[in-house]
């Protein structure tokens, strides 16, 4: 006598299909689902190499243009040097010859040439000062830190803020690019707490940090900086010290407090000042 199995219910069979087309649809889906992930995340690789590429040309383009904009300002120098400088000594010679020759009777005229030879002789302080502003021959004859002292100083005499300089670098050697990129900064940080910041003392600081960092803060006491003032296209000598330091693949933040005063602090690898 055979025994045969109780058929199995149409309604279980239902069941067991609908259960593994779910399941199939489920499978489909999350593949879907890492499939999508996979490309969307080698894409992003894709744009983050992509960004970083940019920014690699964009700081080559930035540090191209600071080495020509230094060596047109070297130009500049040198032709107010020997041009302007060498006329001027002769303008002066001729004037001082004609005090010299005039009679008794002609002493006006010697007044007036001896007043014309001490405009000359301004004159010539003018274009040796703008010369050296152009074109800092300290840099490559005394090196950063006496050159940062010398500027101090002379922010001092010549505006009556009060300004210290402290570093940690020594006697350690810094490069061209980073020589020039550090005081060009220093300089234009120093002319605009001159201009507008109402202050009278002010403070820079250039150490060599333990992190292979070089950091360079300048802080003043006056009235502080707005944000919107430092984002703004118009603030040329903002913009300037952001493409120097963006040139040596470094930082640059300004922060401002009403009363409190105006920090710069810029941070460059070392390396790309060694």
């Amino acid at each position: 006598m055979s025994h045969r199995k109780p058929p199995v219910p149409r309604t279980k069979i239902k069941m067991k299909e609908a259960e593994a087309l779910v399941r199939a649809l489920k499978t489909h889906q999350v593949d879907g689902i890492v499939g999508e992930r996979h490309i969307m995340i080698c894409r992003m690789k894709e744009v983050e190499e992509e960004l970083e590429n940019s920014r690699d040309q964009v700081r080559a383009l930035a540090a191209r243009l600071q080495l020509l904009r230094e060596s047109e300002r070297a130009t500049i120098a040198r032709e107010l040097h020997d041009e302007f400088g060498q006329t001027l000594t002769t303008l002066q010679l001729g004037l001082s010859w004609i005090a010299r020759k005039v009679t008794p009777r002609q002493q006006p005229v010697r007044a007036r040439a001896l007043f014309l030879s001490s405009l000359v002789t301004s004159m010539m302080q003018s274009v040796k000062r703008i010369a050296v502003e152009l074109r800092p021959s300290t840099l490559d004859e005394l090196g950063l830190v006496k050159t940062l002292q010398s500027e101090v100083r002379s922010f001092e005499e010549h505006t009556g803020i009060r300004c210290k300089f402290e570093t940690n670098l020594g006697r350690a050697r810094v490069n061209r690019l980073g020589s020039v990129a550090i005081f060009r900064i220093v300089q234009a940080a120093l002319t605009n707490i001159s201009r507008h910041a109402h202050a009278s003392r002010a403070a820079i600081a250039l150490r060599k940090k333990n992190n292979g960092l070089i950091a360079l803060t300048v802080h003043d006491n006056g009235k502080g900086i707005t944000k919107q003032v430092a984002d703004s296209p118009n603030s040329i000598g903002i913009i300037g010290m952001r493409e120097r330091v963006l040139s040596l693949d470094g930082t640059l933040t300004l922060l401002g407090s009403p009363g409190k005063g105006t920090t710069l602090t810029v941070r460059i690898p070392l390396l790309r000042t060694l």
